[in-house]
């Protein structure tokens, strides 16, 4: 007797399922024209999610207050420009579908720009899916670890990739100086992105000194 709200690219089982439910009605969020100031596709669709069910439990909302709302909402570690020439991206893209997500927006923040991406991801997450994902976009990438103990060692993320077919990989073991290798190499017209752990990012925004967490 309740009210369901999901996203328009639900997977099609789970879509089959949610219709199933005995709720009293499914809503599907679609995307709208509003402008959100969190960037990514896949961040104006959570937006859309999220206002369908703010209006599902209390009623139609403000568009005046949608707006505002939608250009004032940023999530820290998704989709973050956190320094400019080259633009620097983080985001905490950490399995196949995170990163799937991330990779549907880079063409549209890249606009032709070369993209060099420093990566750590743990070693119970599919990497080679996540690569997949990414190595379609990428010039290069600077394979490096994070405070978390079971972060995959950066020389194991480059034969993975040199697996997958892509040899413009190097690794750096320490995320701010791979972070700073990957500006390097982009210069000042480029585009850098550091994604594939929540580890990774919380490793880069943490203050110079400051012991990371290893749970």
């Amino acid at each position: 007797g309740s009210t369901l709200v999901i996203g328009p690219d639900l997977d099609p089982e789970a879509l089959e399922l949610a219709r199933a439910t005995p709720a009293a009605r499914v809503v599907v969020a679609r995307e709208s024209d509003v402008v959100t100031a969190a960037r990514g596709a896949f961040q104006r669709r959570n937006f859309a999610l999220a206002r369908a069910a703010a209006d599902a439990l209390i009623g139609a909302l403000d568009d005046e207050a949608v707006r505002a709302a939608a250009a004032s909402t940023l999530v820290p570690g998704r989709f973050e420009v956190v320094d400019q020439d080259p633009e620097t991206v983080i985001d905490g893209a950490h399995n196949p579908a995170g990163m799937r997500a991330l990779a549907e927006s880079l063409p549209e923040w890249l606009d032709g720009r070369d993209l060099v991406v420093v990566l750590s991801i743990l070693d119970d997450k599919d990497a080679a899916a996540m690569l997949q994902a990414l190595i379609p976009h990428t010039a290069h990438i600077v394979c490096t670890t994070n405070a978390n103990p079971r972060a995959l060692p950066p020389a194991t993320l480059q034969s993975l990739a040199r697996q997958l077919g892509f040899e413009d990989v190097s690794t750096e073991r320490d995320p701010r100086a791979a972070l700073a290798a990957a500006r390097r190499r982009s210069g000042p017209g480029g585009a850098v992105l550091a994604t594939g752990s929540i580890y990774l990012i919380a490793d880069l925004l943490r203050p110079a000194g400051a012991q990371g967490a290893t749970l």
